[in-house]
């Protein structure tokens, strides 16, 4: 077997950090949601709602763990203000859910060639991710269009770096021949 060796800058500790940041502020925003769901679904939403509360079997009761995503049983007992901003917040830390793999895989990837301006680009995305999240939580979809720009360009420079390091790594057209045929 070939043992072949990945020589990274001592920049590339800070395209890591930004990984772990993106995970952290993902993970943030989900707190954020949380927080909401709590003032949302509490003791006292539970006694006006399902009067019967008191008897409901333990795994009915408010215990930290809230099965309904916005769109259950409990949410439509929700006024509409409340069910607006729940689902908003909801919506805000699905979507940097659903986008995680998306940033992060790219930006280690680019950040092998590209450190500086991969570390740069990675800034862009935290700030238009946080301004898209905002956004959204405040005014529903249409808070989020210059967060939604700010992140989407900087993920297609990820990735169009990220794709240039695969391609320049694996030897262009000639590598992928050798590795096929």
């Amino acid at each position: 077997m070939l043992e072949t060796k990945i020589v990274v800058g001592e920049g590339y500790a800070w395209i890591l950090f930004e990984a772990v940041l993106i995970s952290i502020h993902m993970m943030v925003t989900g707190m954020l949601m949380g927080s909401i769901r709590r003032k949302v679904f509490n003791k006292e939403f539970y006694e006006k709602n399902f009067p019967q509360y008191k008897k409901l079997s333990a795994f009915m009761k408010p215990d930290g763990g809230y099965p309904d995503d916005g769109q259950g049983r409990l949410a439509d007992k929700l006024d509409d203000e409340q069910w607006f901003k729940f689902n908003n917040y909801r919506r805000a830390h699905m979507n940097y859910l659903e986008g995680g793999f998306a940033v992060i895989v790219p930006l280690l990837i680019a950040g092998l060639s590209f450190t500086r301006v991969t570390f740069l680009t990675g800034i862009a995305y935290i700030v238009g991710r946080e301004i898209y999240s905002q956004g959204y939580r405040r005014s529903g979809s249409k808070g989020r269009l210059v967060g939604a720009l700010t992140l989407d360009a900087a993920l297609l420079i990820l990735w169009s770096m990220a794709l240039y390091t695969c391609f320049h790594w694996g030897n262009g057209l000639d590598g992928l021949k050798k590795l096929i045929f």
